[in-house]
């Protein structure tokens, strides 16, 4: 599929999200309109936060606020994550850093996750190798012995300090520090427990997902960082949830009308930090 292909099925998969029909014709004008923006995520954007996509997007987010979210999370990796030659990435089979935009060159990523069959039903699925650079060790994130000390110069925690114990957590911190290189940086992202709890609430429950065994709030996960060792150099919030926080009831509109990246950590629905082994 070339990129014309490409963008064309993305366009025709964002008109059927928002319920809205479009002759092949329609499709291939818009394509051919925005064909000056050079990537799809940006003429996504484009098309949702247009007034037609905020006006039928606003009746139906609840449907597609994983998007937001996902898309929310792409510019996070785009614009936050620094730059590392030597890349471990923790936990990340359900979307590995190479396959989330990482716009800087390395020489090796090494992705860490459990085998297929042993990871929750909602995150099955099979890891791959790409180019030689990247290579899979089907191993416990949290016990990283087959990695040498002072070795790595980015350690990745895509949403996945969640998915284990505060104990395991912990010895994921350390272990981050320890295989990291002086001057090394250790970047990771997770839900703000602050908001994530308003939003579990919704439905009877104390986490968003099953598989989740802890979701920080922004003061614990900061905490633990520190007393691991590491210095934070910066901190982010994703996706920003300012009428949840403000009335304390949980609102799918915040995901249109707050900022995808924001420097107010507390109020935002996933929290990042960017620390430094010094």
């Amino acid at each position: 599929m070339n990129a014309w292909e490409t963008r064309h099925e993305m366009v025709g998969g964002i008109y059927k999200l928002l319920n809205k029909n479009a002759s092949i014709a329609d499709i291939d004008h818009v394509v051919s309109d925005h064909s000056f923006l050079k990537s799809d995520i940006d003429v996504a954007s484009v098309l949702l936060l247009s007034k037609d996509g905020l006006e039928r997007t606003s009746k139906g987010v609840m449907d597609i606020h994983l998007y937001l979210i996902h898309n929310a999370r792409l510019k996070m990796v785009k614009h936050l994550l620094p730059a590392g030659d030597s890349i471990l990435d923790l936990g990340g089979a359900n979307a590995p850093l190479h396959h989330m935009g990482f716009p800087h060159a390395y020489s090796k990523i090494v992705l860490i996750d459990l085998p297929t069959e042993e990871r929750h039903k909602d995150f099955q699925v099979a890891l791959d190798e790409e180019g030689g650079k990247v290579f899979l060790r089907y191993e416990d994130m949290t016990d990283l012995k087959g990695i040498p000390s002072d070795s790595v110069d980015l350690v990745w925690s895509g949403q996945s300090i969640e998915h284990v114990t505060p104990e395991q957590g912990m010895r994921m911190c350390k272990e981050a520090y320890r295989v990291l290189k002086s001057g090394g940086r250790f970047c990771l992202d997770t839900p703000n427990g602050y908001v994530s709890r308003i939003h579990a609430a919704t439905i009877g429950n104390h986490f968003i997902h099953p598989d989740h065994k802890i979701e920080y709030t922004p003061d614990q996960l900061r905490l633990l960082l520190l007393d691991t060792g590491f210095v934070i150099a910066e901190e982010w919030g994703i996706c920003e949830m300012p009428i949840t926080c403000k009335t304390g009831t949980f609102s799918y509109d915040d995901f249109l009308v707050g900022g995808a990246i924001t420097k107010n950590i507390d109020d935002a629905y996933i929290q990042f930090f960017n620390c430094l082994k010094p």
